[in-house]
């Protein structure tokens, strides 16, 4: 009986220096590696949804061609081919934030299509937008 009792206590002492040393291992790991600082840089001020973005967004997932092709300049059209291009079909694009710097406004979306295997894809397209008018894409 006495050998089954001293049994039992060795294991609940080796759990209780497993789960002391645990501890003790996590307080000294987070003494020795203190927080990141914060960052120098300042954030960004968000803004809204550009109206010329959600109209060139809209007309890119209505598949509008002419529109487009009155509402941005050659140029511009052959970024926007490259930045959604492994995409041939454009099923829908989302607005994930906008943000402003020096008057240039840059607005973010999300692109969701078919891929020419028929594969599923998204890709991420960057507006840049300057006096109301698109002056730039990634």
């Amino acid at each position: 009986m006495w050998c089954a009792v001293n049994r039992t206590l060795r294991a609940i002492v080796g759990l209780i220096v497993f789960a002391g040393g645990m501890t003790a291992g996590a307080l000294a790991s987070q003494l020795a590696n203190p927080a990141p600082p914060d960052s120098p840089w300042r954030a960004l001020p968000r803004v809204g949804q550009d109206g010329s973005t959600a109209a060139v967004a809209a007309m890119i997932t209505s598949d509008d061609a002419r529109s487009l092709a009155k509402a941005l300049d050659p140029e511009l059209l052959q970024r926007l081919a490259s930045a959604i291009d492994p995409l041939v079909e454009v099923e829908d694009m989302t607005f994930t934030g906008a943000t402003e710097r020096d008057g240039d406004i840059l607005a973010a979306y999300v692109a969701g299509g078919k891929a020419p295997s028929g594969d599923r894809l998204v890709v991420g397209v960057v507006f840049r937008v300057r006096d109301g008018k698109i002056v730039g894409v990634n």
